[in-house]
């Protein structure tokens, strides 16, 4: 059996996946892979509003393919019953809200709900911020179910500090909540020890894929995939999504610049293991 990748170091995703294929393709051969993926900044370009990030056709042939192959899941901060619209690719898990919903590919509930009891205090929380950041051009508020995300992307500069503290403010009078951040985004989550890594690690144990015999392989743009980077970095294998000028700090052992980068990444890993690769 091919020796697991060693534990990658906090800020050692350099190598391009693409360029280092073989030594991934080694990593995997005699083992079970499963792919998880984040949607937006990974699968698809950032966009100016959520519903203008649509997948390609030939992102959603390549995912489909690969659902063929390997078990694979999304795993996204978008609500999951608008993630699996938004990328229309059947026969896979979604897990949504950051994994506050997770559904495996025949529909099963695999959360147990578990974020439903925050939907009271996220709903007061969304109606007051509503009323706070009205008056800034350039905000709005975007129901994902078991969290709240508020945009800032469109806003102006001198705005940001004031949007930061309304956040917190409201997350300060509720107890149940947390923020969290992302790329010019605030979101408050249910305050509970669960995430992303969370619903890799739960979608891994529902399946029967017990490492170092499974290899998860993960891939996301930012910093709420890290969670999921951690959950995986003793025997998986963490790709980031980011550009040359990134040099952020991150658990992942690889990197690719772009969503295109992904897709033709998606389309080789199809490729080796359609050609008998892995198990």
């Amino acid at each position: 059996m091919t020796t697991p990748p060693s534990k990658p170091a906090r800020g050692q995703g350099t190598d391009n996946a693409l360029a280092c294929f073989d030594d991934i393709a080694a990593a995997l051969k005699g083992r079970s892979p499963a792919l998880f993926l984040d949607y937006d900044g990974t699968l698809v370009p950032l966009a100016r509003r959520p519903e203008l990030a649509v997948a390609t056709p030939r992102l959603r042939d390549t995912v489909a393919r690969l659902s063929t192959l390997m078990p694979v899941a999304v795993v996204s901060g978008r609500g999951r019953e608008d993630v699996s619209q938004m990328l229309g690719v059947d026969g896979i898990a979604y897990a949504g809200s950051h994994g506050f919903d997770i559904r495996d590919a025949s529909g099963t509930d695999l959360s147990g709900d578990i974020g439903a009891p925050y939907r009271p205090a996220l709903e007061a929380a969304a109606s007051a911020l509503a009323d706070r950041l009205a008056p800034i051009a350039g905000t709005f508020l975007e129901d994902k179910t078991y969290s709240i995300a508020i945009h800032y992307r469109e806003a102006a500069p001198d705005t940001h500090d004031v949007i930061r503290a309304a956040v917190d403010e409201e997350v300060a009078r509720r107890d149940t909540l947390k923020r969290t951040g992302g790329k010019m985004i605030h979101e408050l989550r249910p305050d509970l020890d669960w995430d992303k890594g969370t619903a890799v690690l739960r979608v891994m144990e529902t399946l029967s894929l017990t490492p170092p015999d499974a290899v998860p392989v993960y891939i996301g743009d930012d910093e709420t995939d890290e969670d999921a980077f951690r959950a995986i970095s003793d025997n998986g294998i963490g790709i980031k999504v980011a550009d040359a000028g990134d040099d952020a700090a991150t658990l992942a052992r690889y990197r690719l610049g772009t969503p295109a980068e992904v897709t033709t990444f998606l389309g080789r890993l199809a490729d080796y293991l359609e050609m008998g690769g892995g198990a």
